[in-house]
């Protein structure tokens, strides 16, 4: 079996979940981050999932800022 198929699968996958469900998310992990009393390996994971998290929020939000201005013409 080949490796490459399970890695282009985890490449492309899209988080589905509403955007409002993703930002309680981002709010959530900074809140965590912020107090600073979990082992360094888990905050990195956090640290990673907000990183991800924050470029896919504002990706959506830079979206719906161009079919809105769209929408105003």
């Amino acid at each position: 079996m080949s490796k490459k198929a399970p890695q282009a699968a985890q490449a492309e996958h899209v988080d589905e979940r509403p955007l409002e469900e993703r930002l309680r998310r981002l709010e959530e992990i900074a809140r965590i981050l912020d107090v600073g009393d979990r082992p360094l390996d888990e905050q990195l994971k956090l640290y990673s999932e907000g990183m991800t998290l924050a470029a896919t929020c504002r990706a959506e939000l830079e979206q719906a800022q161009l079919r809105v201005e769209e929408l105003a013409r």
